[in-house]
């Protein structure tokens, strides 16, 4: 990258002007501290993106995906994939969409979270109106502006009101136990990671002392190894679903539905953590759930390549 450095302001005198001569403490810090003007290292090219995509296109802001599964190497790696269930859920609902055409959409890796919308990632923007969604925004963005097609569209694709109820139970055992045990089993824990359960766990500190939570901090007395026994029964009650399962999509839906971009999202995460861990050598000791989870992603990236 090319880079100018800057002069201190001129003592010097021009012919019927005088130059402004600097203090001797500005010279003193310019020599100590030279301004640099660096060129611009990325260009704007959004405009450029949106009149190359249709009316709708548009590019979701993820996680980074893992620095490709180098540490903990495993069959299941995808390079687009992200790293966060919440990215990779996301991604999966646009692919896995059922409309009459395709979402336009491109993923783009957003190391710095703190600058989305609200602070959190996936954000959504929308490239011909230069505007950007929130996380909580996307899933109505994309309800009303590519619809469902087929009579099936308030069941979210599946086949009957009983599958519909079971696909909601099943989402609070993924987002209530398995998240959370997934979480449980990273080396550091999110700042909100109390927050996932109904009932938050007690304060490490206690509610009797009278320090201010300024000085103690927010941190949790939480039992680890159980919340992770909790996530290894969700896997349980997922092999077991899948085993009964005809069409090859959760709950013989006719094609992949929302419920299985939540699930695989879930799932594809886990092989990222280290083997020794309790979460990822259950997940590796049921291949049905490896199978699953290829099945989806392998449909997705066929709908990425059309």
């Amino acid at each position: 990258m090319a880079a100018a450095t800057a002069q201190p302001p001129s003592t010097s005198t021009m012919t019927g002007n005088s130059v402004f001569s600097a203090p001797g403490w500005v010279k003193s810090f310019y020599s100590t501290f030279p301004l640099v003007v660096l060129e611009q290292e990325d260009e704007v090219d959004w405009k450029v993106r949106a009149k190359q995509g249709g009316d709708h296109a548009v590019e979701l802001w993820i996680h980074p995906p893992s620095p490709s599964s180098g540490h903990h190497p495993h069959s299941h790696y995808r390079s687009w994939t992200s790293s966060s269930p919440s990215s990779l859920r996301t991604q999966l609902l646009f692919l896995l969409r059922e409309t009459s055409s395709n979402v336009p959409v491109s993923f783009k890796s957003w190391s710095n979270e703190i600058s989305a919308p609200g602070g959190i990632l996936p954000t959504l923007h929308i490239l011909n109106q230069d505007r950007l969604l929130a996380t909580d925004e996307i899933r109505g963005w994309l309800e009303s502006t590519y619809p469902l097609k087929g009579k099936g569209k308030e069941l979210q694709g599946l086949p009957s009101r009983e599958a519909y109820d079971r696909a909601l139970a099943l989402s609070h055992l993924i987002l209530g136990n398995l998240l959370p045990a997934y979480l449980a089993s990273l080396p550091t824990q999110p700042s909100n990671f109390h927050l996932l359960f109904p009932i938050p766990p007690p304060l490490s500190a206690g509610l009797t002392t009278p320090l201010p939570a300024s000085l103690t901090g927010d941190s949790r007395d939480i039992d680890t190894d159980e919340v992770i026994r909790k996530g290894v029964n969700a896997l349980d009650t997922i092999e077991v679903i899948l085993e009964n399962t005809n069409s090859g999509w959760l709950f013989d839906a006719r094609h992949p539905t929302s419920i299985d971009a939540l699930v695989t999202s879930h799932l594809h995460v886990i092989y990222s953590l280290p083997p020794s861990t309790v979460l990822r050598s259950n997940m590796d000791s049921r291949p049905t759930l490896g199978e699953y989870v290829d099945r989806v992603l392998d449909y997705a990236e066929k709908r990425m390549k059309k």
